[in-house]
């Protein structure tokens, strides 16, 4: 019998622990392509609004500075952020990475010209 009920309490224990359809989708990333010395925007639907949400935009250099990519709590359900593509950035397609930790993670990238 006890062997049953600590089965029980560890099953319940593992079901409680799993996030229940956690997950970060793309909506879009406008403009498309981005150009040079603009704005670009992402936005992102998050299904827990109960989680920070951080940014990540890699370029030929290294992880973008740029004023606009910090961490958000998502409203109603969404996230966005608005950043503006260097003048010096190499043309090409870059990653961009989402985390909101335990809703997920999402993976993209946008064409710089």
């Amino acid at each position: 019998m006890r062997k049953v009920i600590a089965a029980i309490a560890a099953t319940a224990a593992l079901v409680v622990a799993a996030p229940s359809s956690a997950a970060v989708r793309l909506v879009g990333i406008s403009p498309q392509p981005a150009y040079r010395g603009n704005p670009v925007t992402l936005t992102a639907r998050v299904s827990s609004s109960r989680v920070m949400c951080s940014i990540t935009v890699y370029y030929k250099s290294g992880p973008s500075r740029a004023k606009g990519l910090y961490p958000k709590r998502p409203v109603h359900g969404r996230v966005s952020w608005t950043w503006l593509v260097g003048t010096r950035t190499t043309p090409g397609r870059w990653p961009v990475f989402v985390s909101c930790g335990r809703a997920g993670t999402l993976r993209t990238s946008f064409r710089v010209v």
